[in-house]
């Protein structure tokens, strides 16, 4: 008869970390995933629940500020969070080889590199949002709404960053449970804010901005809460923070490529994301509102990518092999198989989803919604596929070769997309082509890169050293 566990046993077991050098991969892969997959789910939920409830109670255009934000945004954001990239590379292959000195160094430096980038990020957001917001063409009748969102938003960067870097680590320990309760909790926070706060405030936009900073200052506070009470060399002690320049050195040399990465996607977006303002508000609302549908699939993409980097990086490091191979393979085939049906599933209830977010009556909105998920949500599982292998670079400790590919054919492409083909054929649905087919060019040269790289692991053993 099964032992009764008590509650600290149960909460030692929930909250226990996955080492990945040891143990049955495909149960730990997926007792390590699906936390991922549901963390990133749920911030893609409350965003929804954001947009439902400025949907709700100030209409199309309120939603639409929102959206014409997303992409500058994410120009200015995601560079400085794909340096956390770099974290999680060097630090899972300290892990890997249990070196503790450089597991401590790793992350007080990557605490203290959070703080300081957010603090220019945040700056530099708030100055340059009324360029992005003109050079993007953003409707006159969302201009001011957006402007006011973004610059809240970018005045809460260094929480965000924090975040997101705290997360990573937490991640690349092998704990990716607690980060899915501080979205619990952070969320549940921002969703009552909204509807408290869309009551109380006259501009609702503000309303939302104030909620989402909010909701993010709570899991940035809950992050560092937790890397201070870890028991081991991990463990963050606030009043003694060592930045060590040879392990910002590191962070830097693998984290500017995938930083490059995230650059290019909004700036590849940027012609596009004009391109869809000049429709109007009912394009921009519909784009933004498919976005959320498809995001289940992304969410599967990003739980299994974190998970081959981590389990891979660790397994490099500790000299496991034969795990390094089985981890690639195992990854690959469930997030192309998992994340492929889920965007099959999402085009096919793809009405019913966007009806709710941006209103049943809005029948412009959700056709434009439908026509981004037939040429995206519908190809997923190309992306899939793209994500894994970009992982296995990184564990590998080549991750300049994806990020060139993704420079070439995420922007360059896209551009001469926008340039010469759109210009030939002025339709939206020309638009939202241009996903597809730079994700099939992206597959093919990062499909070569990872044979070459995986073929001399498996007869040799090498890859790059991590110092």
């Amino acid at each position: 008869m099964m032992e009764r566990l008590d509650k600290k046993d149960w909460k030692c077991y929930l909250m226990k970390k996955v080492d990945a050098t040891q143990g049955a991969l495909t149960k730990l892969i997926f007792i390590y995933t699906i936390p991922l997959i549901l963390t990133t789910m749920l911030q893609s939920l409350f965003d929804l629940a954001d947009k439902a409830v400025l949907g709700n109670m100030a209409g199309t255009t309120a939603v639409a500020s929102i959206a014409a934000t997303t992409t500058v945004s994410s120009l200015i954001i995601n560079g400085a969070v794909g340096l956390s990239s770099g974290t999680s590379i060097v630090l899972a292959r300290f892990v890997g080889q249990k070196n503790e000195e450089k597991i401590r160094k790793t992350i007080d430096t990557s605490i203290l590199t959070s703080l300081f980038v957010g603090l220019l990020v945040a700056l530099a957001g708030i100055l340059l949002a009324p360029y992005f917001l003109t050079v993007t063409d953003c409707p006159a009748e969302c201009y001011n709404g957006a402007l006011i969102y973004m610059r809240i938003l970018m005045a809460a960067a260094p929480v965000t960053l924090l975040y997101n870097y705290g997360s990573a680590i937490l991640r690349t320990l092998g704990d990716s449970q607690r980060p899915l309760v501080y979205i619990i909790i952070a969320g549940l926070v921002n969703v009552g804010l909204n509807v408290i706060l869309c009551l109380i405030l006259p501009q609702k936009v503000v309303a939302v901005a104030v909620a989402t900073v909010a909701s993010k200052l709570i899991s940035a506070v809950l992050v560092l809460r937790r890397l201070c009470r870890l028991e081991d060399s991990a463990r963050v002690d606030v009043k003694r923070l060592c930045f060590d320049l040879h392990s910002l050195a590191s962070i830097f040399r693998f984290g500017i490529p995938a930083s490059i990465s995230q650059l290019v996607l909004p700036l590849g977006n940027l012609q596009i994301t004009t391109a869809i303002n000049s429709y109007g508000a009912d394009a921009l609302a519909g784009h933004s509102a498919s976005i959320s549908v498809e995001s289940i699939s992304y969410a599967i993409t990003v739980g299994f990518a974190n998970a081959a980097l981590t389990f891979m990086g660790q397994n490099i490091g500790a000299s496991h092999g034969k795990r390094v191979r089985k981890t690639f393979w195992l990854c690959l085939i469930y997030c192309a198989a998992i994340a492929g049906s889920t965007g099959v599933l999402s085009y096919l209830t793809g009405e019913l989803w966007l009806g709710i977010i941006v209103g049943r009556s809005s029948a412009e909105a959700i056709r434009y919604g439908m026509a981004r998920m037939f040429y995206v949500a519908l190809f997923m599982v190309i992306h899939a596929v793209n994500s894994i292998l970009i992982s296995a670079m990184k564990a590998f400790g080549y991750p300049m070769l994806t990020s060139m590919t993704n420079v070439v054919m995420t922007l360059g492409f896209r551009i001469v997309w926008m340039q010469l083909i759109y210009p030939l054929y002025p339709k939206f649905v020309t638009i939202m082509q241009c996903y597809t087919v730079s994700w099939a060019l992206n597959f093919l040269f990062y499909i070569l890169f990872t044979a070459i790289v995986y073929r001399r692991y498996v007869k040799t053993g090498a890859c790059k050293d991590i110092r």
